[in-house]
């Protein structure tokens, strides 16, 4: 579905409304202007816009195509600063692509380029700090100062929070814990994790399902990714597996994907690992469309890590599944 927006953005006719907007962006034609800039703007802050990427199944497409429309986005929201709907449309695309197609690229080329990696690394965490801006504006629309009391004692102003607040609370979130994990020597940075937790149990506590039980998938490699020296527990990964796959009746290929990255491979378990991985690529990814996109950038890593397994096992055996 993403194709037939990019391919309507680009065909003539669109196009040149599209233009007319962008000239209308640098210009001060009052009434003219503002209705403009609010059709468009509804366009692209509705959240049942966002099915136009979702349910595309074509990564390469949306990699290309994204940047223009992330640029798109921040000029909408530059002209709609309190339009809390774009501000979660603009932080969840932000993070979603940091995640999806920069920091995903630098961990399958650490081994072959460190320096691209390292380069890639750190663009990661300034999309994924992009997008944590803007969710964290979204939220003190409605809530002055919610970045500051945050800082200064994190449970308050969660606890204000309600279900209408969870989307741009798990943004802002995503968008912490992602720049923490593409530069973890930033130790100011990394000193915000507890934050990050406690808003992702804030979120989790909130809704509990949101965007597929996104929100658990975040919990099974939190929890699964740390020893239990560290604070987690695979234990608590796994019940938040088996959380995410009730919820999302095994429709969703990540948790499998998360599992077998976090808890298999940090106990070694080279058999646990291939099942999970193989569960993951037996999703249907047209069985759900809301999910086709995720299922199979989900499936492309499951694919990479099979291909990878002997550099993350001490002693890995091709399981016979």
């Amino acid at each position: 579905m993403i194709s037939r927006l990019i391919r309507s953005l680009f065909s003539p006719a669109s196009f040149s409304v599209f233009l007319a907007l962008v000239l209308l962006l640098a210009s001060g034609c009052g009434v003219l202007r503002r209705a403009a800039l609010r059709n468009v703007a509804g366009v692209f802050s509705d959240p049942s816009g966002s099915n136009v990427f979702v349910t595309d199944d074509d990564p390469e497409l949306i990699r290309q195509a994204l940047p223009f429309a992330l640029k798109t986005y921040e000029a909408l929201l530059a002209a709609n600063p309190k339009d809390r709907h774009l501000c979660t449309a603009t932080a969840q695309a932000f993070v979603e692509y940091a995640n999806a197609f920069v920091h995903e690229e630098a961990d399958r080329l650490k081994g072959l380029n460190f320096t691209r990696a390292q380069q890639l690394r750190q663009r990661a965490s300034k999309l994924y700090l992009r997008g944590r801006g803007y969710a964290l504006a979204g939220l003190a629309l409605d809530y002055p100062g919610f970045e500051k009391r945050l800082r200064e004692d994190p449970q308050q102003p969660l606890e204000a929070l309600s279900t209408k607040d969870v989307a741009l609370l798990f943004w802002a979130a995503a968008g912490w814990a992602g720049a923490i994990a593409t530069d973890v020597g930033n130790m100011s940075l990394v000193a915000e994790l507890s934050m990050v937790e406690a808003m992702m149990r804030r979120a989790l506590t909130l809704d509990e399902a949101f965007e597929g039980a996104m929100i658990h998938e975040f919990f099974i490699t939190y929890e699964g990714s740390r020893s239990e020296a560290m604070g987690g527990s695979a234990q608590r990964a796994i019940a938040h597996f088996d959380r995410a796959v009730c919820l999302t009746q095994g429709q969703r290929a990540q948790p499998y994907v998360a599992l077998a990255s976090s808890v298999a491979v940090r106990k070694q378990d080279d058999v646990m690992f291939q099942a999970l991985l193989n569960e993951a690529l037996a999703v249907d990814p047209d069985a759900a469309p809301q999910w086709r996109l995720s299922n199979t950038l989900a499936q492309e890593k499951a694919r990479w890590l099979l291909e990878h397994g002997p550099d993350l096992f001490l002693d890995y055996e091709e399981a016979q599944l």
